[in-house]
């Protein structure tokens, strides 16, 4: 009943200027889903929004309209505004008894009141909605005077598996004595790698717990088709898209979802590219993902497993982690082909070569060894299918994300972020 009362309240009692987007209704859901009070815009905090975005005075504009309490202001690029560690400290601040949320062009300005006299006993959850191409998205408020920050774990099954991901705490000052704590990958720059579409259990000491979902991957962005790079027409392009067509199940749904954000080419000589007369695949800072297709490979018998193959590495690259590599082997392990080391040129094949080759088994239903990595099949489709879909979710890692602004895509990916959705 809460949330259903705060969306039928009136946008506030004056109006945003008619150049403005007033997105503060963004803000009251994002509040409302954490559990916070309601509360509402009025004329003193949408004056003051207003002249942040002027390059006026805030605090003038605030206390010429009646304001009272204490005044936040910040702003943010638009697009991801909320998921800052700018914004996230005036919208999620418990004692905040009015706000105001203004977005002009691609700068969103929040602007509201805080009463320090509130109660704020406990931490709160800065948005229950994590971004993964946002860095410090997934951040949790602390009140003043909280103490020593408690160990904060980041949790989710998948099947029967319970995975912790490895994160950092960050802390940045928040108002009148609140502590913002992020959540960062272990580098403490980046990020954790927690993909999009899911939901996770965020536990901070013993007593508290939260539930965090991420951000779904954008509709907009399923099914786009591969980008064309050189040479990929005619009948390569229709031969390379028959391989993609005859993908199982599983498989294909990956494909659709990352096929946007690759690249392809078709080249008559691929060494200089790729070391040898093969395809390959991977991550060019100046061509973001990509495949490059040996032309007489691609028109081969054996073509369509080696092309499966560097799909393979694709799909790992932006959907798997140490854990679904850990799962993958398990399963693997259990095969009578399985070898701890399979030998070539004095060294063991990396484990993301057998992955590659394995998903090019279970794309082409081959039997043997196909590879100069020298494996057999190691999983039926029966096994291989179900831990494919548990563990796959497109997670790549954040700097190398192309919805976080990475790669020649990059444009043409924020338009379709955005295509269907506020500028908040």
């Amino acid at each position: 009943m809460g949330l259903v009362a705060l969306l039928v309240l009136p946008a506030s009692a004056g109006s945003a200027p008619s150049a403005d987007t007033d997105l503060t209704t963004s803000a009251l859901q994002a509040r409302a889903a954490v559990g916070l009070p309601t509360i509402a815009e009025n004329p003193a905090v949408l004056a003051a929004a207003g002249a942040v975005l002027n390059g006026a005075d805030p605090q003038g504009a605030f206390a010429g309209n009646g304001g009272t309490g204490d005044l936040i202001t910040a702003t943010a690029p638009s697009g991801g505004a909320l998921s800052t560690d700018n914004l996230k400290p005036a919208v999620f601040d418990p004692r905040i008894t009015a706000i105001a949320v203004l977005g002009r062009g691609n700068t969103v300005a929040v602007a509201a009141a805080l009463d320090p006299t509130r109660p704020f006993a406990k931490p709160v959850l800065a948005g229950a909605v994590a971004d993964p191409a946002v860095i410090g998205s997934l951040a949790v408020l602390v009140p003043p005077g909280y103490g020593t920050i408690p160990q904060i774990l980041l949790q989710r099954h998948r099947g029967p598996q319970l995975i912790t991901i490895g994160v950092t705490a960050t802390a940045a000052p928040g108002a009148d004595g609140a502590i913002l704590v992020e959540l960062k990958g272990l580098d403490r720059v980046t990020g954790p790698q927690i993909g999009y579409g899911l939901t996770f259990t965020l536990k901070m000491g013993k007593s508290l717990a939260y539930t965090v979902k991420t951000r779904p991957f954008p509709t907009a962005l399923i099914s786009r088709s591969f980008v064309a790079g050189p040479g990929f027409s005619g009948a390569d392009r229709a031969r390379f898209l028959g391989y993609v067509a005859k993908l199982p199940p599983a498989a294909r749904t990956i494909i659709d979802i990352i096929r946007g954000s690759i690249t392809v080419s078709v080249v008559a000589n691929s060494a200089p590219f790729c070391g040898i007369q093969t395809s390959c695949a991977g991550f060019d800072p100046g061509n973001g993902y990509f495949m490059m297709l040996n032309r007489a490979q691609l028109r081969s018998g054996f073509g369509r497993f080696a092309i499966d193959h560097e799909l393979g590495h694709l799909v790992d690259f932006l959907g798997l982690d140490s854990f679904s590599h850990t799962a993958f082997r398990d399963l693997f392990e259990k095969s009578r082909y399985w070898k701890s080391c399979f030998p070539v040129q004095g060294q063991c094949v990396p484990f993301v070569e057998l992955f590659a080759d394995q998903f090019a088994f279970f794309s082409t239903n081959d039997h043997g060894v196909q590879s100069g990595y020298g494996d057999n099949r190691l999983a039926t489709s029966k096994a291989y299918a179900p831990l494919i879909r548990q563990q796959w979710a497109f997670r790549p890692p954040q700097n190398l994300n192309p919805l976080a602004g990475f790669g020649p895509l990059a444009k043409s990916f924020e338009n379709a972020l955005h295509s269907s959705e506020s500028q908040l």
